[in-house]
């Protein structure tokens, strides 16, 4: 079995610990990720929570999942999702500036997350927020089907950028370099 680093998770050839710089937001992130993502060596939540330490991963295989949402949610004083329901409104052209104060992403495949929107059910009268003018994803380790899929930690910047004024450039800088860095197969770079 190959070594990991016990501070980024990544195998020690490619640690990313040295490009990780830690910032902070007047917002919190919650993400709740799907079982199957976290065994992804390519998952980009770790990358968010390196930079947003305060950010938690929760896994939706745990047996106290829900629990968890629903305790997040009580000590969250304007709690929204990042979802793309019929419900969904624009991220970008809703005023944004100190409305939410934790903004919830669900990880995973776009059938996963359906699958985790589908499952808490506690998340459905929240607010509910779509990305209209996110741009294209730099994200290129693994494909998608759809040409507006963005990685988590894209996501996560892309909420920073709408709702605060805390530059989200570590996060990409710190995507970019675990790019660099990856050494899997290129049946998994993203299809142009």
């Amino acid at each position: 079995m190959r070594p990991y680093c016990s501070v980024c998770r990544y195998p020690q050839k490619t640690c990313v610990c040295n490009a990780v710089t830690q910032i902070y937001t007047p917002v919190q992130f919650l993400i709740i990720q799907h079982e199957k993502e976290a065994i992804h060596a390519k998952n980009t939540a770790i990358l968010v929570q390196l930079c947003l330490p305060d950010t938690p991963i929760l896994s939706a295989g745990a047996d106290e999942a829900e629990i968890a949402v629903a305790d997040a949610l009580d000590n969250a004083g304007s709690p929204a999702v990042i979802y793309p329901s019929p419900e969904s409104t624009s991220l970008e052209k809703t005023p944004q500036s100190g409305t939410h104060d934790l903004f919830i992403l669900l990880d995973g495949s776009w059938r996963q997350a359906y699958g985790l929107w589908q499952r808490f059910t506690q998340l459905h009268p929240l607010p509910q927020y779509h990305f209209s003018h996110a741009g294209p994803s730099d994200y290129r380790i693994r494909h998608t089907r759809s040409e507006s899929g963005l990685s988590t930690l894209e996501a996560v910047a892309h909420v920073m950028k709408e709702t605060t004024e805390t530059d989200p450039a570590p996060l990409y800088r710190l995507q970019q370099f675990m790019q660099a860095q990856w050494q899997g197969p290129a049946a998994h770079l993203r299809r142009k």
